[in-house]
């Protein structure tokens, strides 16, 4: 989690219980419970539809839960109305004046509560310092650029020092290098002013890269809360491995459990160790997971778990694709990083073998 800057407003924590929307017939988003600790940059990740933003538009205040409480501080805020809450948001659109500059966007919000124009000017000026956008002051803000207008939607959100900023999907708007740069942009504004972020995105790479814990939804449910190496190399269910990057599904049984750790055997014989789920005992015929870069690719021996054959191979640059056929049918991947040497060594029709290290294995719940 976030470390606590000096001389900063610390965010706020917030506590959703048991809430449940409905839009008619329809429901949004069934019993989710879930925490946000103060000073956090926690997401909301899935694909389009899975409730994330009626969470998000909740915690918010445009919609009201039809079950649940929602608390920030412990204090109940569920039937506040937006403008009684301590909680900003920057939409996908930025909702910016186009008539206005760049201060006069800033301090728009600060001059609706009523704050005194000293206090206003100081403030907008501390914004443009935050978000890096000094000599901008007084241009319009339709002469900024997409990242630019960006920047001006989160100063302008950051400047009444509320205790939560909410972002729903900010920057969907943006080519992939600026995407990139602005994720880094994000993280350190979050830290810097020490307010919660609760950002919403169906981009895994956002997730992974800019937050301290990631909430994984499906269907109107949170599937599993956890830090990003959690969520990436221990995911809990198949809706999780399977939409977090790229995995391989292998069917095993079930050996031995001792602790925390489980032997299983895989169709080709070869038994290996394995991770499971917190509150969960395997037994019987499960699935297991391998990360595509945890997989060794080598020539055939006792060390190799799998053999297969090489279907294809996808040349990414930085590294390469070995797409592999198992002896059982089963599809394989295996990423390998790029040498400077030359390509990857293998050709296609190539029989395999793979080899697994002790910890890369992960049992799934379902």
């Amino acid at each position: 989690m976030g470390n606590q800057p000096a001389g900063k407003t610390r965010g706020g924590e917030i506590a959703m219980q048991n809430i449940v929307k409905d839009f008619g017939h329809f429901r949004a988003v069934n019993d989710v419970t879930l925490k946000i600790a103060s000073n956090e940059f926690f997401t909301l990740l899935g694909p389009s539809g899975c409730g994330k933003t009626t969470l998000l538009r909740m915690i918010a205040g445009f919609e009201m839960p039809t079950k649940g409480s929602i608390l920030l501080d412990g204090a109940g805020i569920a039937s506040l109305p937006p403008n009684q809450r301590p909680i900003n948001t920057v939409f996908q659109n930025y909702a910016l004046f186009p008539h206005m500059t760049v201060a006069d966007n800033i301090g728009f919000g600060l001059k609706m509560l009523g704050r005194p124009k000293a206090e206003i000017e100081k403030t907008v000026a501390d914004m443009i310092r935050l978000v890096r956008l000094d000599g901008r002051e007084k241009n319009l803000v339709t002469q900024l650029s997409g990242g630019q207008q960006q920047r001006v939607a989160l100063a302008r959100a950051l400047a009444p020092q509320p205790k939560v900023l909410l972002l729903d999907e900010p920057l969907s708007a943006l080519d992939l290098k600026l995407r990139k740069s602005m994720q880094i942009e994000l993280k350190r504004l979050q830290m810097e002013t020490g307010i919660t972020f609760v950002f919403v995105t169906h981009d895994q790479e956002e997730a992974l890269t800019m937050s301290d814990r990631i909430a994984v939804m499906s269907e109107g449910q949170v599937r599993q809360i956890g830090s990003p190496w959690e969520i990436y190399d221990r995911p809990a269910e198949r809706f999780v491995a399977d939409f977090i990057g790229e995995t391989n599904f292998l069917t095993a049984e079930v050996v031995s459990v001792s602790g925390d750790r489980a032997r299983v055997r895989l169709a080709s014989g070869a038994e290996i160790p394995a991770s499971f789920p917190a509150n969960t005992t395997p037994s019987g015929k499960v699935t297991v997971v391998v990360r595509p870069e945890h997989a060794r690719a080598a020539p055939v021996s006792g060390a190799s778990v799998l053999r297969g054959t090489i279907h294809d191979i996808v040349y990414l640059g930085t590294d390469t694709h070995l797409h592999v056929v198992l002896e059982d049918g089963t599809p394989f991947m295996v990423r390998q990083q790029n040498a400077r040497s030359g390509p990857c060594g293998y050709d296609k029709g190539e029989t395999l073998g793979i080899e697994l290290s002790d910890d890369v294995a992960q049992i799934l719940r379902d």
